[in-house]
């Protein structure tokens, strides 16, 4: 997997390369990707000016691009655009980017990209290209080779790959959305239908109706709180819990960490969950457009593990106090007897620091409930 500079470094935005011949009259054309721990990233020029880094997001249906770097290329605004994010709905510019080039091998006339203030995607990230990007035609996202590639006459044999039970389809019959990925993916041995989002940093997160039919969400089952963040992250208290076994086209992984939606969330209809990059880096995948299926082949990257909170609290920032949002069952702040809704005095950076430091580090927190003040000691250790 090529480096990020190097990502940047080979941009050539004179001309798209024509596509490489592969036989029977078919083209391919190749573009590097760098993969992150959280982010799969690509340079893309445009209106003759770059390289720039754009991740790629294939759980969104639109692409963005950093306000800033919209005004000072000058791009057009085209219309605007309604946009769900954590705070509601609000109205974006709709930009207009000619003469984009993705990788320096795919030319595009004019895309259109959504602008924000904020992406909190990282440093240097100046936009996200959709779900389009893998789905629009016969594509592979090779994370081995560390490229994708494109197969506009069609890819032909998929030797080492193996079929999914799998679709690519648009949301709601939206026709100018991006078509995205959905795959099976089984837990405890239970198939749940989720759609593969490589801007979702977690291995696999669960919707309510899952989580119920899984049997999951109990609260007498061990858990970490958290709440998601970044664009669209509604705001309410998930859960991680670790589950029995986690498989996908042919990889089994014992004992993962499955994050859960809570039970009464109202959330888009994107299957039963969301697959993230976690997962989908363990596969090089293959769009078959005609058939509109998922092929994958086991890829060589290392898995990368999620860490949670060692003291399962959850605390929200109050103007003299933190309060507890949230105690996970089983945590080393339960069993001491924090609880939810307890104000806890000290300063946000030290408090936030003391209840993340690693396993074996004692915690003790100055805590108010009902007007009585005490102090509550616990060890951070892993629990789940």
């Amino acid at each position: 997997m090529i480096s990020r500079r190097n990502l940047l470094a080979g941009l050539s935005l004179a001309a798209a390369w024509p596509g490489a011949a592969i036989g029977a009259g078919r083209r391919v054309f190749r573009a590097s990707i760098a993969l992150e721990e959280s982010r799969v990233l690509v340079a893309v020029g445009m209106v003759g000016k770059g390289p720039y880094i754009f991740m790629i997001d294939t759980g969104a249906d639109f692409g963005l691009i950093h306000n800033s770097l919209a005004t000072t290329l000058k791009l057009p605004i085209g219309g605007h655009t309604r946009v769900r994010g954590m705070g509601g709905a609000d109205i974006y510019p709709i930009y207009e980017a000619r003469d984009f080039v993705i990788g320096g091998t795919m030319r595009q006339a004019r895309v259109a990209l959504v602008g924000a203030g904020e992406l909190h995607f990282g440093a240097d990230i100046e936009g996200t290209l959709a779900a389009g990007i893998i789905t629009a035609g016969d594509t592979d996202l090779d994370f081995d080779a560390g490229e994708i590639r494109l197969y506009p006459d069609g890819r032909g044999e998929r030797d080492g790959f193996t079929k999914l039970n799998s679709s690519i389809r648009r949301l709601n019959g939206r026709t100018e959305s991006s078509p995205y990925i959905f795959a099976d993916v089984a837990v405890g041995g239970q198939a749940f239908e989720c759609m593969l989002d490589t801007g979702a940093p977690n291995l696999l997160t669960l919707s309510p109706n899952a989580a119920r039919r899984a049997g999951l969400w109990d609260d007498s089952r061990p858990y970490a709180p958290f709440r998601p963040g970044g664009i669209g992250g509604s705001g309410s208290m998930n859960r991680l819990v670790r589950v029995p076994s986690l498989a996908l086209g042919g990889l089994a992984i014992d004992a993962p960490l499955v994050a859960l939606e809570p039970l009464g969330t109202v959330a888009p209809k994107i299957g039963e969950g969301i697959a993230g990059l976690a997962l989908i880096r363990r596969f090089n995948l293959s769009i078959d457009a005609r058939s509109r299926s998922l092929w994958v082949q086991p890829s060589r990257q290392p898995a990368v593990g999620r860490r949670y909170g060692l003291s399962g609290l959850w605390l929200d920032r109050k103007s003299e106090a933190a309060e507890v949002a949230a105690v996970g069952t089983g945590s080393p702040a339960a069993e001491a007897g924090v609880q939810v809704g307890d104000r806890i005095a000290g300063a946000w950076p030290e408090l936030l620091a003391a209840i993340n430091r690693g396993p074996g580090t004692p915690v003790s927190l100055a805590i108010e409930r009902g007007g009585t003040k005490r102090t509550i000691s616990f060890t951070l250790r892993p629990y789940l």
